[in-house]
């Protein structure tokens, strides 16, 4: 299995010469804030979209369609599901916090730094598709697409040392997949501690 995580890995940095189509190119940060959830999110995304292709034995590494607003709170992250994350080991100065900052939405641009190419899309153009056959007109217009990747906000210890993120990666018929991710910063990176499942459809 550790030989088919490396060969995933390594295949996203070879496919990422042509990553960030639709990324600033410079990749510029309006402050050090700014830079350092873009580097969570990125993390993130990508912690669950590899994990996500090696469970259905997809080797290949495809456009992800990430939403372009963060997710508003939903059955998913009900108070029962959240309060239960301090007896999985996450502090509850982060969980509060997170909740917080996720009563309120904010829009996402273009500055993750991604090893394969990815797209934007609005919640505007998504709630245009019909409903019994979302994901039927979502790959007619994303052929080459593995999914739709929709992130909350962040919440933060106050040193900001820690964080905490709920991803969720949809991919049509196989269902979705919904996860918190814990991470944790040291010596300046982050890497992820902790992936909790919220379910999957």
């Amino acid at each position: 299995m550790k030989i088919a995580v490396t060969a995933l890995i390594l295949g996203a940095f070879f496919l990422g010469g042509c990553a960030r189509q639709y990324a600033d190119t410079d990749l510029s940060y309006e402050n050090e804030i700014e830079r350092e959830e873009y580097k969570i999110y990125s993390l993130s995304i990508e912690h669950i979209y590899l994990r996500n292709l090696l469970s259905h034995n997809k080797g290949v590494l495809k456009t992800i369609v990430i939403v372009s607003e963060t997710g508003e709170l939903n059955e998913y992250w009900k108070d029962e599901l959240v309060d239960g994350l301090e007896g999985k080991g996450i502090s509850r100065e982060v969980i509060e916090d997170w909740r917080k900052e996720n009563r309120t939405t904010k829009p996402l641009q273009g500055k993750f730094d991604l090893s394969y190419e990815f797209h934007l899309v609005s919640k505007t153009e998504l709630e245009g598709y019909e409903k019994v056959n979302f994901f039927g007109e979502f790959y007619e217009k994303y052929p080459d697409s593995n999914g739709l990747i929709s992130v909350s906000k962040i919440g933060f210890d106050a040193a900001r040392n820690k964080a905490l993120i709920h991803v969720i990666h949809s991919y049509g018929i196989l269902g979705a997949s919904y996860n918190f991710i814990a991470l944790e910063r040291t010596g300046g990176v982050w890497s992820v501690v902790q992936r909790i499942s919220t379910g999957s459809s």
